[in-house]
């Protein structure tokens, strides 16, 4: 998953920290891990991993760069709460981006190095989050008529 991938190994920088730190995240208990809740969700963003967890319980998504993305610690299923936390993630990528560009400008948004390690190719992180919105509204309607 290259958004997840680009996404984790950005946020994990000193510099983009601090950028997080002015969206809204707060150090968490853990040692290097920032933390903020998003639409019914706690994202965490640590050295080793992104993880987003349902604040009614109902579930765990995480970002891993050696077991890729899992969903309650086993492979990522496409279910109605594995679809909710991946929309989650996916608007908080967004939105954080978003603020970037309208803070810092379009040039300055795109040259903060996302690079998908798996493709080796530059990832334009808003292009991508809309076009998995759009694989996650289709799967979201099916899932829901199962």
């Amino acid at each position: 998953m290259p958004l997840l991938d680009s996404t984790h190994q950005v946020w994990s920088t000193a510099q983009e920290r601090r950028r997080l730190r002015a969206f809204g995240f707060r150090p968490a208990v853990e040692n290097g891990v920032l933390k903020r809740e998003w639409h019914n969700t706690q994202v965490r963003v640590g050295p080793d991993a992104l993880r987003v967890v349902a604040e009614d319980g109902s579930g765990e998504l995480a970002w891993d760069p050696r077991e890729g993305l899992t969903l309650d610690d086993g492979p990522f299923r496409a279910s109605a709460a594995g679809i909710a936390l991946a929309d989650a993630v996916n608007s908080l990528i967004q939105g954080y981006e978003r603020w970037v560009e309208a803070r810092e400008g379009r040039e300055e948004r795109l040259r903060r190095g996302h690079w998908s390690a798996a493709d080796r190719r530059q990832v334009n992180a808003l292009a991508e989050t809309r076009r998995l919105q759009r694989l996650l509204t289709g799967r979201a309607v099916r899932a829901r008529r199962r």
